[in-house]
């Protein structure tokens, strides 16, 4: 949304405390984008299928980011 300058504004993320389960949730869908990740890497999987349930998996964790949802653990211990 463009402030009073024209320029985009993006929605701020709270400064509220991550709860556990929030971060275990993160966690849980990063867990599976990269399992599946991993297995269509594998020459004997139909990567075709894997890929399909690998976009699906990434929509869902894009999906939980992008409401407010927990950074996976692997990305927070990244930036330090």
């Amino acid at each position: 949304m463009p402030d009073q300058t024209g320029t985009a504004t993006r929605k701020r993320r709270t400064d509220r405390p991550v709860t556990r389960a929030q971060r275990e949730r993160a966690d849980e869908l990063f867990d599976r984008l990269s399992s599946l990740l991993r297995d269509a890497a594998d020459p004997t999987v139909d990567a075709v299928s894997v890929l399909r349930r690998a976009d699906r998996a990434f929509e869902a964790l894009h999906r939980y980011l992008r409401s407010g949802g927990a950074l996976p653990t692997p990305w927070l211990d990244a930036r330090r």
